[in-house]
């Protein structure tokens, strides 16, 4: 697919610029993508789409020298495989796993309906005060409680140390509720 986009290209030279690029960086692309997806199979097309997205840049990569360069590749990797995990993850959430596996028929019905309501009501909420939040703190919670990822796997995708998890999350947990707050004291006026 990389290669499709590169003869898209006009100017030689930045023909020549993006395929040195792709030697000089292939490696540090697919390491970095294996490191936070694990995933062997879809690993090609997305260095295919990172390097697509590069193309893009090229006047910005130009002006960029050595270390400046690898990170600027290294933070777009990261930026594709976070995104390829949030699609992986919808997909599996959206899946129908036949009429064996219908989730209406394992919900109970106590006949509480005003109580779901109210908590269907504060999830709802919950949910609008969370996309209120900074990207970097709505990507933390995603991962610790949609994806369930361990402490260890969320640091080295957000690129934090492992042990400054827990603050992090308990900040952003006390961000979305202070908004939540807001949002209600809102409403009851």
């Amino acid at each position: 697919m990389f290669f499709a986009a590169i003869e898209v290209i006009e100017h030689p030279d930045d023909r020549t610029f993006m395929l040195e690029l792709y030697h000089r960086y292939y490696r540090y692309v697919r390491k970095t993508i294996y490191g936070l997806t694990k995933d062997i199979t879809d690993i090609e097309d997305l260095i295919s789409d990172v390097f697509i997205r590069l193309i893009e840049k090229i006047p910005v990569l130009r002006t960029l020298t050595g270390c400046k360069t690898t990170s600027y590749v290294v933070y777009t990797a990261r930026s594709v495989a976070i995104n390829y995990i949030k699609h992986k993850y919808v997909e599996r959430k959206h899946l129908y796993y036949g009429k064996d596996m219908d989730i209406s028929d394992r919900i109970s019905d106590d006949g509480n309906v005003e109580g779901k309501l109210f908590h269907e009501s504060d999830l709802e909420l919950l949910g609008r005060a969370i996309a209120k939040l900074p990207q970097r703190q709505k990507d933390l919670l995603h991962f610790k409680y949609e994806l369930e990822m361990n402490d260890k796997d969320i640091a080295e995708i957000m690129g934090i140390e492992s042990n400054s998890v827990r603050q992090y999350l308990t900040r952003a947990r006390r961000n979305a509720k202070k908004l939540a707050e807001t949002e209600m004291a809102g409403d009851e006026q």
